[in-house]
C-alpha cells in the first residue's frame, strides 16, 4: 500500500501553509511523514504546485485535474501510486497514529474504500482508496463535481467499508487522530496537547 499526504489546499481559513506550520517544535508535515515512514515502503505527496515540498526526499506529484480539492487529490495519488491501493491523509493532522491508520488499512482488500466514520460523519482524507476507485472519480471530476463525501455516500459499483469510532476506540480513545487544523485557534490548541502528548512514542 501507498502512503499519500495531500497538500494542495489553500490554507484560506489559516492564512499560510499548514503543512509547513509547526506542532510542539516538530513541522506538521514531518509528524506525519514520522508515521508513514514506519507503514508505507511508497510514500507520494500530492500538491498543486510542482516544487512546493523540494527536497523532503519523496516523490511530489502535481494534482492531474488542477482545482478539484481532495477528490482531485486521491486520484492523482491513485494515478501515480504503484499499488493497487492507498492510504490518504490530508497535511493537517498533527495527531495522526499509525495504531489508528492500521486500524483502517487492515480491512480485506475486497473493499474499494474503507473510512472512518463517526456516527455519519466521514472521515475521508483517513481512508482507503482502491485504484477501481479512479475511473468513478475522474468521472466525477469532469461533471464538476467534487465533494469526497459525498462521492463515497452516493457512488454505484464500488464497495464501502464504513469503520466505526467504537473499533478505532481502542487504540485512539480521544481519537486524537482525526484533529485537523484549519484555523489559528485550532494551531493554538494543537500546540497546547502537544507539549504533553509523547504522540510517537
Amino acid at each position: 500500500m501507498t502512503g499519500v499526504i495531500l497538500t494542495g489546499g489553500k490554507s484560506s481559513r489559516m492564512g499560510q501553509d499548514k503543512a509547513l506550520m509547526s506542532v510542539g517544535g516538530v513541522p506538521l508535515f514531518r509528524r506525519i511523514l514520522e508515521v508513514f515512514e514506519t507503514m508505507f515502503d511508497e510514500i507520494l505527496v500530492v500538491t498543486n504546485k510542482a516544487g512546493r515540498h523540494a527536497g523532503i526526499g519523496y516523490r511530489e506529484v502535481s494534482d492531474i485535474v488542477p482545482d478539484c480539492g481532495p477528490l482531485g487529490g486521491i486520484y492523482t495519488g491513485l494515478s501515480y501510486a504503484k499499488s493497487e491501493r492507498i492510504f490518504v491523509a490530508s497535511c493537517d493532522l498533527p495527531f495522526i497514529k499509525a495504531s489508528t491508520v492500521k486500524v483502517v488499512i487492515s480491512e480485506p482488500v475486497s473493499y474499494d474504500i474503507v473510512v472512518p466514520d463517526d456516527g455519519g460523519r466521514l472521515h475521508p482524507l483517513h481512508a482507503v482508496y482502491s485504484r477501481k476507485c479512479s475511473p468513478y472519480i475522474r468521472k466525477w471530476l469532469d461533471n464538476g463535481f467534487y465533494n469526497v463525501t459525498k462521492f463515497i455516500n452516493e457512488v454505484e459499483g464500488l464497495s464501502v467499508r464504513k469503520v466505526q469510532m467504537s473499533e478505532i476506540g481502542a487504540v485512539d480513545p480521544d481519537l486524537m487522530s482525526f484533529f485537523n487544523m484549519n484555523t489559528q485557534e485550532d494551531l493554538t490548541e494543537a500546540n497546547k496537547i502537544a507539549a504533553g502528548d509523547g504522540i510517537f512514542e
